[in-house]
Order: C-alpha cells, then sequence, then structure tokens
C-alpha cells in the first residue's frame, strides 16, 4: 500500500501544502545592499510609526538558551507589528555556532520566518546569517545618524560581516570622510576596506594594524565577539561609542567606567537583560529604568547637546529583524 497515494488514508489525514517562499543569502544581501538610503528610509519610518502609535509593536523578550560551558547557545526570536490593516508576525530561530566544523566560518546559523498574518503557516523562510548582520549594520547606522556630534571619521573594531554592513550603511549616510578597521585578522580588516572601497568611492576605508591608530575618531563602533571589555573612556576621544557585539551573559565590549561618564541609549529596553548593560545593572552602575531606546528618542528629538559622550548599545532585537523582513517582503512585491 502506497503511503502517499492512497486514496482512503489521504480523505482521512487531508494531507495539504503549506506554500512558502525562500529567501538564500544572495538574495538577501542583494535586496539590503542595492538601496541603502531607501532601506534606511523604510527602517526609519516603521520605527516612527510605532513610535508615534501608528503601528502597534508586541515583542517578548529574546529567549536565549545557552549550552554547557556558556560559549554557544540558541535563540528564539518573535516579534509582531500590527496596523488596522495588517499584521507582519516574524520569528527566528538561531544559533551561536561556535564549533563550526559542519558549518565553518559561520557564528550565526538558522532562519527567519514569516507567518502568515491571518491563517499563521510559514509563508517566507529566510537564511539568518546575513539578515543578521545586515539589520544590527543597519541598527548601528540609526544610532551614528541620531546621536553623533560628529560623523566625519568612523573607527570600527571587528571586520567581520556586522563591522561591514555597519560601516556600509553609515557610509551610505552620508558626511562621512574616513572609516578606519581594524581586527585581529589584519587581512579580514584589508579585505572589508577593499570590498567597501569598491562599493563606496565618496569616503575612504583603511585597514589599521593596532587599535591605538582607531583613538582620535568622532564615532566608534564595537563589532567583536569579546569575553573582556576592550573599550574604556580614557582610550578613545570618540563623542559615541557604539557596541555592537556582547549581546550575551558572557560577552563584553564596554569598560564599567562608561556608566559613570556617558549618556546610556539602547535599541530596545530588552537589551539591558545581556552583556555589559546586564553585569552593569547587576553592579548596581546602571538604572535600567533611565535608559532611553529609540522609541524615546523618536519621541523627543536629539537630546540636548550636553557635550558628554553617549553610548548606544544593541543585543540584537527581533523588532530589526522584522523591521527588515517587512522591507524585504515589501521589494519582493515592488513596493
Amino acid at each position: 500500500m502506497s503511503y502517499i497515494d492512497d486514496e482512503l488514508q489521504q480523505k482521512v489525514l487531508r494531507i495539504g501544502q503549506e506554500p512558502y517562499v525562500y529567501f538564500d543569502e544572495r538574495q538577501v544581501h542583494r535586496f539590503l545592499t542595492e538601496n541603502p538610503a531607501e532601506y534606511y528610509r523604510f527602517m526609519r519610518d516603521e520605527l516612527a510609526d510605532i513610535a508615534a502609535g501608528r503601528a502597534e509593536l508586541e515583542l517578548p523578550p529574546k529567549q536565549v538558551f545557552s549550552d554547557y560551558g556558556g560559549a554557544s547557545d540558541f535563540r528564539v526570536m518573535p516579534c509582531v507589528v500590527r496596523r488596522p490593516d495588517s499584521a507582519r508576525k516574524t520569528v527566528k530561530l538561531v544559533g551561536t555556532n561556535t564549533l563550526q566544523q559542519l558549518v565553518p566560518d559561520q557564528i550565526t546559523v538558522g532562519k527567519a520566518f514569516v507567518l502568515h498574518p491571518q491563517e499563521n503557516f510559514v509563508s517566507h523562510v529566510f537564511e539568518a546569517c546575513l539578515l543578521s548582520s545586515a539589520r544590527t549594520g543597519l541598527c548601528a547606522a540609526i544610532a551614528i545618524d541620531m546621536l553623533s556630534y560628529a560623523r566625519e571619521k568612523i573607527a570600527f573594531i571587528g571586520a567581520g560581516r556586522v563591522g561591514y554592513y555597519a560601516a556600509f550603511y553609515a557610509a551610505s549616510l552620508g558626511g562621512v570622510g574616513e572609516i578606519l578597521f581594524f581586527d585581529k585578522d589584519y587581512e579580514r580588516a584589508q579585505q572589508t576596506a577593499a570590498l567597501l572601497t569598491r562599493q563606496i568611492q565618496s569616503v575612504r576605508f583603511t585597514a589599521i594594524r593596532e587599535s591605538q591608530q582607531a583613538s582620535n575618531v568622532d564615532v566608534m563602533v564595537l563589532a567583536t565577539t569579546s569575553t573582556a571589555p576592550i573599550c574604556n573612556p580614557h582610550g578613545t576621544n570618540a563623542k559615541l561609542i557604539v557596541s555592537l557585539g556582547a549581546d550575551t551573559d558572557y560577552q563584553r565590549e564596554l569598560d564599567p567606567a562608561w556608566a559613570k561618564v556617558a549618556d546610556i541609549f539602547v535599541d530596545t529596553l530588552d537589551c539591558a537583560r545581556f552583556g555589559d548593560l546586564n553585569s552593569w545593572q547587576e553592579a548596581g552602575l546602571i538604572d535600567t529604568a533611565r535608559l532611553v531606546d529609540l522609541f524615546q528618542l523618536l519621541r523627543a528629538g536629539e537630546p540636548c547637546d550636553t557635550n558628554r559622550p553617549r553610548v548606544f548599545v544593541s543585543t540584537g532585537s527581533a523588532l530589526f529583524d522584522n523591521l527588515t523582513i517587512g522591507y524585504l517582503l515589501a521589494k519582493l512585491t515592488g513596493f
């Protein structure tokens, strides 16, 4: 008896198909880089609509399940953005791949999913590695646009995927003349600088061998996998520090001294549950109720110029997954 073609079994089990569209990494990268200004405007507009109450955000806390030893994990990241006539439901299931044997040289593995707004089947599937890196890079560009006193010269500590995308979107903002890359792997820094030089001729991209060469800049962006602080207030003249890499309990990028000398901003308030901010909160260095997120910034406008350093922290939000997926879906349908 055929388990596929048996007519009676089919009548009982009523096996059906759930149609879905699949986006591979190349498609994700192409759509997210072919018009960076358009992507940026889409994201800012979506955030502004949420901040103004024109869209409703449902953002449960990110769930992180660590493996024994704490060096790897998997994460479940749901988000829903509702409007009067629509709902965009997404969930990302990704892992931190420190072993990298079956999937070499890829620290983020997994998929992001879109659920049909009414019937809740998976309608779209996205490879999540470059999507995660790009949306983090775009978040950094928003922070630079909203919070930097100046952005003529930007330094990146970490020249991997996140560093590449953050530099790509920052350079696309305008007002940026030079971007420096420092990475423990100097060849990686060279390659990232060379690729961006080919893509954006209006900005000078340079790989440097020592992180101290990046101290005299307007903005410093940290995009590392560091487990110990690598940036302190005495080591840089930058007035804006953007931290993107400390997104687990065991990762650190910022010296605790920043908690006392800088104004602290975050992508979403859920950010405080991880990395540097969580450790600062546990040590009594900050009050997380006083953190300022992007929605507060959009409602209140640019903060008053206190001339204090500013620190912006992103630990990876399902909100930016959802909004980026919204942009990709819009590109698929031609807006």
